[in-house]
């Protein structure tokens, strides 16, 4: 997930990351399997990268939600050592 920022926000990076960390817990708490992997501030180019390890974009989505994280952009992706090979 990017979210971004002002050129050079890095006390907004580190803000929106706080309140990654909290909403992510809070869901956690709730019974969700969405864990916070990593966190890459890059404020210089205004993007603040947040990499997660959920089943699928819509727990993502709900961290962004509780975040509230705007404006921000998901993108899914898998670990193919976690993909099964099927056939």
């Amino acid at each position: 997930m990017e979210t971004f920022v002002a050129p050079g926000a890095h006390v907004e990076c580190t803000a929106r990351e706080w309140r990654v960390r909290s909403a992510t817990g809070e869901l956690r708490r709730q019974g969700l399997r969405v864990r916070l992997d990593r966190v890459i501030a890059a404020p210089e180019d205004g993007l603040c990268r947040f990499v997660f390890d959920s089943a699928s974009g819509r727990e993502t989505a709900l961290v962004v939600e509780l975040a509230q994280l705007d404006p921000y952009r998901i993108v899914e992706a898998s670990d193919p050592e976690r993909t099964a090979d099927v056939g």
